[in-house]
């Protein structure tokens, strides 16, 4: 398969790299400009389980790619899906659009841009670094879940899992794929929440009895709107996900503390935010997810505020 991962940050390289040796075809497209020039210079070099590679990847910017591909893995944050999409739409005429991207919502963006039956959506819970650019890292299983956002089962849906498989992704071809992508998501509004704003990892988490109860309750807040939102999230599931990742993935650094450390926008607003504010229409209280996302922003405004400031000081 021809695949190119729009969007080559932590979790599109090393994708783009499990692909690659699995035998795709893949372009890795980006506008990190010293990322870009690391990976022509020295190759991507991704740090797995069963040792360190440095791998030959094409990669360029999204407005200068060309070719023809079979699928369009979008791996961007959830507030660059159009600017993205739009960098790259004269491929968006025929070509499909699989997001594995976090959050809730990421149908309804797309949809902005190509046709439901060009739609594909997921979740993966492969846990993925950037290090430096040119390097990233992934320690751990790779499972990755997806379907069509039509709900129609294709060949494109097998084709896809067995480029993942060849390539050491645990994929699975999920109809229930809204429930999966809603369980990951109260996981991450628990996990990348309270690390962004502990300053901490799962570990610490984990090991705190106030960090595990608040972490819960967060979790079976976001739980408890998605089945009010008629989508049938399993509660156990999303803890035994978390107690995983308490006992197993100490020390990560989640995606929103790494954001937060580098003085980047986080993905919030699709998080913790679009919980909340889908319980507010739904008239359900969410005190723990409110908080958060407050918090978060806290963190987002209280920066630009002071870099605004201390500019013109």
């Amino acid at each position: 398969m021809k695949i190119v991962v729009l969007g080559a940050g932590a979790m599109g390289s090393v994708f783009g790299a499990r692909l690659h040796l699995g035998g795709a075809e893949v372009t890795l497209l980006d506008v990190n400009e010293a990322h870009i020039a690391a990976v022509r210079e020295t190759g991507l070099s991704v740090a797995l389980d069963e040792g360190t590679q440095v791998l030959d990847i094409p990669i360029m910017r999204p407005e200068v790619f060309v070719d023809p591909s079979d699928l369009i893995l979008l791996f961007t944050k959830i507030f660059h899906t159009d600017a993205a999409l739009q960098t790259i739409r004269r491929h968006l005429n025929s070509t499909p659009v699989l997001s594995l991207q976090n959050g809730i919502g990421n149908v309804e963006r797309i949809a902005r841009h190509l046709p439901m039956e060009r739609i594909l959506i997921g979740m993966t819970m492969t846990p993925a670094e950037f290090i430096a650019p040119g390097k990233v890292a992934s320690y751990g299983p790779a499972t990755t879940q997806f379907h069509a956002a039509d709900g129609q089962h294709r060949q494109l849906l097998d084709d896809i899992a067995a480029a993942m498989r060849a390539g050491g992704i645990d994929a699975a071809i999920d109809p229930d794929i809204q429930a999966a992508i809603w369980e990951k998501a109260a996981f991450n509004c628990a996990m990348n929440g309270l690390c962004a704003l502990s300053n901490a990892t799962p570990g610490a988490i984990g090991a705190s009895e106030a960090g595990r109860t608040l972490a819960f309750e967060v979790a079976d807040e976001a739980v408890s709107v998605a089945r009010a939102s008629g989508v049938a999230a399993d509660p156990d599931k999303v803890r035994a996900l978390m107690r995983h990742a308490f006992a197993q993935h100490v020390f990560h650094e989640a995606s929103m503390l790494q954001d937060r450390k580098a003085g980047r926008r986080t993905e919030i607003d699709a998080l913790n935010g679009a919980v909340s504010e889908t319980a507010a229409r739904l008239g359900i209280a969410t005190p723990a997810n409110n908080t958060i996302a407050r918090l978060v922003r806290l963190f987002e405004d209280a920066k630009d505020w002071m870099t605004h400031h201390q500019s013109k000081a």
